[in-house]
């Protein structure tokens, strides 16, 4: 009996630990085989992931941050390291604790402090489940595990649970797509329990402008296309500048690109668009390249490196490119002609070159 009371008490220790001599909300815990590791610590604003500080394990993979301050509204945070992150829910001075290891980081972790914590930690182990046993592009479309999903977060005592179910992306495309009518009730749904009980919360308002900026555009799905087959995408690279697909492809072969570089396949395809690059970039080939990555920082990081063009939609950015060019999974390649005209969906990225050359 004295084992356990001292295993308990030790237990209960490691778990208070974070809460020692701060002031804001904070985190610890161990990482195995990660010792001297910078973990970003980051929040989710406004459909988009920005860092707010980092910190750093010991020797022995320990780490502990401190909030300056607590949090004034409940907040969707993460830990990113080396691409893959856990994510967590921080009110006021909540202390929470988290171990995993570095080769498994966002996979097989514990994450304990509160309840809250533990509802977000459920619904990620319910939608890893669901992952390892068909692809993402798949995941987005099924209506009765997006329903029973939500559900299972509306059910949860803390809206927080149900902010990060509804705004969540797999794959790098978003688990709830706005532009959907079913998924569109279901963000009102999520807009007017902040409305109830949160008022306050700048998330109120943010989610409601959105709600109006859909209301005010129309509800219909009906899609004129285009007499070339060609959307325009306006987009921004990591430098802010603007580009324009149907300014960009005047004139020249273009490859339009749909990825997301999160995805496992994504380094693979950016070197076989390379090789392409390589060959026929002098003769006037081009790339637009979008990328479709809820991590703002790591998409930056990858993208500074690409000799094409390369730009990025964020979540707040919707989904609606994706629906006119009737892209299910990713990545996903296509071919615009000298005249500008949609000419070739390339669904095996690896006969690329064989379809160029008819347009070179």
């Amino acid at each position: 009996m004295k084992k356990l009371i001292l295993a308990a008490a030790i237990a209960a220790t490691m778990l208070s630990a974070c809460g020692d001599n701060h002031t804001g909300w904070s985190i610890d815990g161990n990482i195995a085989d990660a010792d001297g590791a910078t973990l970003a610590v980051e929040t989710f604003s406004n459909g988009r992931w920005v860092v707010v500080d980092s910190v750093a394990t010991d020797a022995h993979g320990d780490f502990c941050y401190n909030a300056p301050a607590p949090a004034p509204y409940p907040e969707i945070m993460r830990l990113s390291l080396d691409g893959s992150s856990i994510y967590f829910p921080v009110d006021s001075v909540d202390c929470l604790h988290v171990t995993t290891s570095r080769g498994d980081f966002a996979g097989n972790y514990t994450l304990e402090g509160t309840a809250q914590a533990t509802a977000v930690r459920a619904v990620d182990s319910i939608i890893n489940a669901a992952l390892a046993t068909r692809p993402a592009a798949e995941l987005v479309q099924d209506s009765l595990f997006k329903r029973q999903l939500f559900q299972h977060a509306f059910d949860e005592p803390s809206v927080i649970t149900l902010y990060y179910v509804i705004n969540k992306s797999v794959g790098g495309l978003p688990l709830y797509n706005i532009a959907n009518n079913f998924d569109r009730r279901l963000y009102r749904a999520v807009a007017q329990r902040f409305s109830t009980e949160h008022p306050d919360d700048p998330r109120t308002t943010y989610m409601a402008q959105k709600v109006a900026s859909l209301a005010a555009a129309g509800t219909t799905t009906t899609i004129t296309v285009p007499e070339t087959g060609l959307f325009d995408i306006v987009r921004y690279d990591v430098n802010g500048g603007r580009h324009s697909l149907a300014e960009s492809v005047e004139g020249k072969v273009t490859v339009l690109s749909f990825t997301s570089y999160e995805l496992e396949a994504s380094a693979a395809y950016n070197v076989l668009l390379n090789e392409q690059w390589e060959k026929h970039h002098a003769a006037g080939l081009e790339i637009f390249q979008v990328a479709f990555d809820a991590d703002e920082t790591m998409w930056r990081v990858r993208a500074a490196n690409l000799p094409w063009t390369a730009v990025w939609n964020a979540n707040a950015d919707g989904t609606d490119i994706l629906v006119q060019y009737n892209v299910g999974m990713l990545p996903m390649t296509f071919i615009i002609d000298r005249n500008g005209q949609l000419v070739e969906r390339v669904a095996d990225p690896t006969t690329l070159g064989d379809s160029l050359k008819k347009y070179l």
